[in-house]
């Protein structure tokens, strides 16, 4: 079983572990996508201040890049409005400064941030199976971090020297146990939750909500008082636009620590759907813990160790690539395997 195991582990390394590698580093940038963007384009973030001094109605209606979809109000203090608009197949994201209204800056599909919010979570071919591809690499990232788990363990006697560096082996080696056992754990959590992160209709309803009258829409701050009126003193952080004839509005709300939603029906702001934190079913709270987990939200350090574990899969196929070669020179071609597989652990 052991040479299995072997074998399973370093031949999902060198394949979907290679994509691996790239989700990982994305994953980490986005850790940190905020500041990451503000460094990259400080003119996005240059707002007056933080407090949205304008309708829902008004911010939307300073975008000129299209139709919009989506409205967010400042996420954090001193935070733009961000607006996402569609044009034709393009979306573009538009930053506005909440007290005056002033675009700050657009960009067709957010730029740098937003493609690497895309790859991460689509491959961005989400046309073409993209996210299904990304929950494989998921799935063969916790099977591989386990499995390195299995194949680290060493004897009894020798429990203790595995802890730390071995002065037996070399370098590279040493580096792919020792980081590989210490990750492996922080690995195999942000793989399982990815993987429900990229199924997520699995635990959820599928079901649209959709819009059950016709007619003009109200207007989205009618909308917005619409939705508060049910949870007295919330705050609105976004709102979706009605997306075709049978779109429906879809507010979210801030409820003290906890988070809401409401979907209206765009041409009488009848409610057809509320999820807040009575009312989510089991599948849907396990969902929310997931995307907590997978963020680092959920634990006071967790960005800073979500984000080094996004460079650890980057570290391990590099190390555990020169472990391959390295056995394949010594061992030939038909014996590599063999031996790798009696020198693991």
């Amino acid at each position: 079983m052991r040479r299995v195991w072997v074998q399973i582990h370093l031949w999902l390394g060198l394949t979907l572990g290679v994509l691996g590698v790239f989700i990982g580093i994305t994953g980490g940038i986005l850790v940190y996508d905020h500041e990451i963007d503000g460094w990259l384009n400080p003119q996005r973030y240059a707002v007056s201040g933080s407090q949205a001094s304008l309708g829902l109605g008004e911010y939307a209606g300073r975008v000129t890049q299209g139709r919009v979809v989506n409205l967010r109000l400042p996420a954090f203090e001193g935070g733009p409005v961000v607006a996402v608009a569609r044009d034709g197949g393009q979306f573009h994201r538009v930053w506005i400064d909440p007290p005056t209204g002033r675009v700050l800056d657009a960009a067709a599909g957010g730029g740098f941030i937003g493609w690497v919010h895309r790859f991460h979570e689509n491959l961005t071919l989400r046309e073409y199976w993209g996210r299904e591809v990304v929950g494989l690499v998921g799935f063969a990232m916790l099977i591989s971090s386990l499995s390195g788990i299995y194949l680290w363990w060493p004897a009894r006697a020798r429990f203790r020297q595995a802890l730390g560096l071995r002065a037996a082996i070399g370098a590279v080696r040493n580096l792919h146990y020792l980081f590989g056992f210490y990750g492996s754990l922080v690995l195999a959590l942000l793989s399982f939750t990815g993987i429900w992160l990229a199924y997520p209709d699995l635990l959820r309803s599928a079901t649209r909500v959709q819009a059950i009258s016709s007619g003009p829409a109200i207007a989205p701050d009618a909308a917005a008082r619409a939705a508060q009126s049910l949870y007295p003193g919330a705050k609105v952080t976004a709102i979706g636009f009605p997306a075709g004839p049978r779109g429906a509005y879809r507010v979210s709300l801030r409820v003290g620590d906890d988070a809401a939603v409401v979907f209206l029906d765009p041409a009488t702001g009848q409610v057809l759907r509320r999820q807040d934190a009575s009312t989510q079913k089991t599948g849907e709270r396990f969902l929310a813990a997931q995307r907590a987990l997978h963020t680092g939200d959920a634990f006071g350090v967790g960005r800073i160790v979500v984000f080094l574990a996004g460079l650890l899969p980057a570290l391990l196929a590099a190390t555990g690539t020169l472990m391959w070669l390295r056995s394949r020179r010594r061992a030939g071609p038909v014996a590599a395997l063999s031996s790798s597989s009696q020198r693991v652990g």
